[in-house]
Parts: structure tokens; sequence; C-alpha cells
């Protein structure tokens, strides 16, 4: 097992860079990792490609430390099975206070994102215009409009107009979390083996507004869809919560595509009830691309 004197001795194994393995111990929190654990060296630049993850992701801020990927999050290394891995955990107190937006790998370059900048150009715009003045114009209100499904190809607007909304909630004092869902699926995946997994299922159920991006752009997740998706979507439901959703899938196909793990009539039940949550959720609009007038 490896001591404190023995960390020097785990730069003389033959990796090529040995100033990433410097720079690692100078790191507290890996340091104290490895001791605590009792690794060894073996163990420790088998694990370095997670460990140099936790390095750049984790920043220190007044409260603690915070994930810099995964905004309100803090990454946790973990030592099982003889790997190192790691997990997420929701930090202490209000993750989405009012009047902000949390983040989870959404594009930072529509952090400022307004409607007034929509192209207007092309069939059906101007009616997602209107409708998403609408529904910010209602937002709050005890008869506050559906959200919005916005299906459509590829750089056509979809999540620039998602983040447009989002913003122009939040400035209103409500709270707005944007995800990425491809990434959120990998939080949620990373959550499994503690109590973060409800915590951040929780947050989603419960924000004022929250934007899925890029829906059904991975292959689905039983567990995630059923304990994940399915609660958030139903809770929001019945609560009359909004969602936004954007896609590159119509509504009407997504039973049959991504969220089925295969083709069992079981599988299609649970699918169908998630699309019923999502047309109960939203109105949805297909938007083509920006320069297209046909």
């Amino acid at each position: 097992m490896i001591d404190a004197k023995d960390l020097i001795n785990i730069k003389e194994k033959p990796i090529k860079d040995d100033e990433v393995i410097d720079s690692l111990l100078e790191n507290e929190d890996i340091r104290n990792f490895i001791l605590g654990n009792n690794l060894t060296s073996d163990i420790v630049i088998q694990g370095m490609n997670i460990l140099l993850e936790y390095q750049s992701d984790t920043v220190p801020k007044r409260d603690g430390k915070e994930s810099l990927k995964y905004p309100g999050y803090i990454m946790v290394l973990t030592f099982k099975n003889g790997k190192i891995s790691y997990t997420y955990k929701r930090k202490e107190g209000s993750l989405f206070p009012l009047g902000k937006i949390k983040s989870i790998a959404f594009p930072k370059e529509f952090m400022n994102a307004s409607l007034e900048d929509f192209s207007l150009v092309a069939p059906g715009r101007r009616e997602l215009y209107s409708y998403a003045r609408m529904f910010e114009n209602s937002f709050g209100s005890d008869k506050v409009e559906k959200g919005l499904y916005i299906a459509g190809p590829f750089r056509s607007g979809k999540t620039y107009l998602a983040s447009a909304i989002g913003n122009d909630i939040a400035r209103k004092g409500y709270s707005v979390i944007e995800v990425y869902y491809p990434e959120l699926s990998q939080v949620l995946k990373a959550s499994f083996s503690d109590d973060s997994f409800s915590d951040i299922v929780s947050d989603l159920k419960t924000c004022d507004l929250l934007i899925l991006d890029d829906f059904g752009g991975e292959a689905v997740n039983p567990y995630i869809r059923d304990e994940a998706l399915g609660i958030t979507l139903q809770y929001r439901m019945v609560k009359n919560k909004p969602v936004i959703f954007t896609s590159n899938i119509a509504i009407s196909k997504l039973a049959d595509t991504s969220l089925r793990k295969d083709g069992s009539e079981q599988e299609k039940i649970k699918a169908l009830r998630i699309v019923e949550r999502i047309r109960e959720l939203t109105k949805e609009f297909f938007l083509k691309d920006r320069f297209d007038t046909l």
C-alpha cells in the first residue's frame, strides 16, 4: 500500500508526462483521497483520467467546491471494486434560487439569447414566436400556457429559442433549469450509487421552468426513462409546471425510436406513457432551417 512517502514513487512508473503526476499530487483533495484509501501506485495510474477530470472540473467557491461542468453539483471521487470512479452530489442549500438559470452542459453562447433576435424568416416561425411571447406573458398565472416541443433539424434555432425564453422567465424572478439531455443522462447514471439521484430528480421536478435540449438524442436508458424522466414529467403535469423540449424527432416518432429499448410490448407501453405526458405538457412546433423558405 502507498503512504505519504510513496507518493513520490508514483512518478517512477512509465508515464509520459511526469508533470501531470506532480500536478495531481499537489491537489489536496486528490492527495487525501489516495492516502485515505491506501491506493497503490498501479491503481492511481489506472485511474489517472478520472483524477485529471476531477482536477479540471472541481472549482472552489465561497460555500465550498462545485463542479464546473455541472453547476450546483459536486464531483466526488470514489474507490470501489479496486477502481477509482466518481459520482455527483448536489450541493447543500438551494440549488436553483429564484431568478437564476442553472445549466447542465448547455451552450454558453446562448446565455444572452433574446427573442428579439430570433429569425422570423421561413414559414411557421412567426406562429412560434407569437406563442413564445404568449407563453412568457402567461407564466406565473393560474392559466399558464402549455410548454413548447420544438422539433426541427440541426442549426434551425431550436436551442436558441428555448434559451431565449428561459432567459426572459428567469428575469421575471423564476427558477429555470436548462439541460442538454444527453449530458443529463450521464449525470444521472453517475449518481446511481448514492442518494444524489433523488436529489437531482427533485430539482428537475420542482423548478419553475424546465428546458430539455436535444431530447431523444441518445439511446434510451430504461431506468432513467422510468425513474427520472417519467416521474419528473408526471409531477410537472399534475402541478402545472411547464417544460420546453427541443428535438430532432417529432413527438409522434418518439415511442418508436429514442424512448424504446426494444420492440417488446412492455417497452412500447412505457414509451407511450412518456409520449402522452409530453403531449399533455406541450404544444408542438416544427421549425424549418432559418434559410429554408419552402
